[in-house]
């Protein structure tokens, strides 16, 4: 196949979607499929494009085989809504310009959002180069951003529900990554035969290897100490002041002590609550790499996986929940549906309700008491990825989808 993956997300940009994007190209180019990318210029999460793609609006590179068009996008680090949007309309537009250069013809064009331009983009882009158009939901828009308080003027959100359904009905078929995003689209009038599922996964052989990483507790001061590990975007969705709360309330547990790994619009607030709350059971660290992450994911004693309440999320799994269980860790989830059936079934941590710090705080606590039980919810969890998650066995469906889409009129 010739594919052209359409996504505003990808390396060396640090993130759940990032990843994603980066396993399935790299699977399918593996797989001896011909592939190219179509993304911006590197900027997630600041929003500060790094200083080599500056000034420029074209720059093409290459990934793992694949080929990479970069293309120019409108960001910055104060994401308010005007702001936001030029971000998303600047890569739509970007995006369909970079598309008319490639000389290259394609089977199909596969577009990832959100944001939820990028489907647009991928089907102007898919008829402009006469090509089948698969359009993959790794989250609900505009529902997600409504349910977050960021999309609040009521013809935009009039209209974004009408981009959206204009989206789902030109694709010729519709990845959802969980089953619950599955199940809200069906119930939205599409044709389920139209719908499948890939959901996130993780690449085993990654964790393998980051038990031999050369950080210990000593070498960080954290000896005799419980580590709890935030590790992922510092955004409006994760409820990040809760896990603050949840550091206060076990602030005089001296052998408690949080670590949060990321960027993103909430970290400035995040260390403002730090120094005002004189919280010294947490240390802020800046994104770093994939790997370095791992690494610390590998000395924590149990990790936090937390989504803001609402009635949205309960489509959702997180993928850090599925990388800490792939490192062998027990995780506190704070998330509601989909997420929760599959840390019942796992037995894998403790589910909390959603923003609740005390009870965060308490399964945290419980988790510290108990160190036998970690090791087995963390084994749990390993066994429970080997066997659902596999991020091989996902790209291999992927495949198989995408060539059951060119064998169709």
């Amino acid at each position: 196949m010739k594919i052209l993956y359409v996504t505003q997300y990808f390396p060396p940009d640090k993130g759940a979607a990032q990843i994603r994007a980066k396993e399935m190209v790299k699977s399918l180019v593996k797989a001896q499929h011909k592939v190219a990318v179509l993304t911006e210029f590197p900027n997630y999460p600041s929003g500060i494009v790094l200083s080599r793609y500056r000034f420029k609006l074209f720059e093409k590179d290459t990934y793992h085989g694949a080929k990479v068009t970069r293309v120019f996008v409108k960001s910055s680090p104060k994401m308010n809504f005007t702001n936001r949007m030029l971000y998303y309309l600047s890569f739509m537009i970007s995006s369909i310009v970079g598309a008319m250069k490639l000389k290259d013809k394609y089977d199909l064009v596969y577009a990832t959002s959100p944001p939820l331009f990028v489907g647009l983009s991928g089907f102007i882009i898919s008829r402009l180069k006469k090509a089948k158009f698969v359009f993959e939901v790794r989250d609900l828009w505009p529902e997600s951003a409504i349910a977050l308080g960021a999309l609040k003027n009521k013809i935009v959100v009039r209209l974004s529900h009408r981009l959206a359904d204009f989206c789902y009905q030109k694709a010729n078929k519709i990845v959802a990554v969980t089953r619950g995003i599955r199940d809200h689209l069906e119930r939205r009038g599409l044709d389920g035969t139209k719908l499948c599922i890939i959901q996130n996964g993780v690449d085993l052989k990654m964790f393998n290897d980051s038990q031999r990483n050369q950080l210990s507790k000593e070498k960080l001061g954290y000896q005799d100490k419980l580590i709890v590990l935030y590790a992922g975007l510092l955004g409006l969705a994760q409820g990040i002041e809760t896990l603050v709360e949840v550091a206060k309330v076990l602030r005089h547990e001296k052998r408690v002590h949080f670590l949060f790994i990321g960027n993103g619009p909430l970290k400035r607030k995040l260390l403002q609550m730090q120094e005002s709350n004189r919280l010294e059971n947490i240390m802020i660290m800046d994104e770093m790499t994939r790997k370095e992450v791992i690494e610390y994911m590998t000395l924590a004693n149990c990790c936090l996986v937390p989504l803001r309440k609402a009635e949205i999320f309960r489509t959702a799994l997180p993928s850090k929940m599925l990388e800490a269980w792939a490192c062998g860790k027990p995780v506190v989830l704070s998330v509601d549906g989909e997420a929760r059936e599959h840390l019942e079934k796992a037995k894998a941590g403790i589910w909390v309700e959603p923003e609740d710090s005390k009870g965060i705080a308490n399964a945290v606590k419980y988790l510290h008491d108990n160190p036998e039980l970690c090791q087995v919810y963390g084994s749990n969890g390993r066994k429970y990825v080997e066997k659902h998650f596999s991020r091989k066995v996902q790209a291999e469906r992927l495949e198989k989808i995408l060539l059951e889409v060119l064998s169709h009129p």
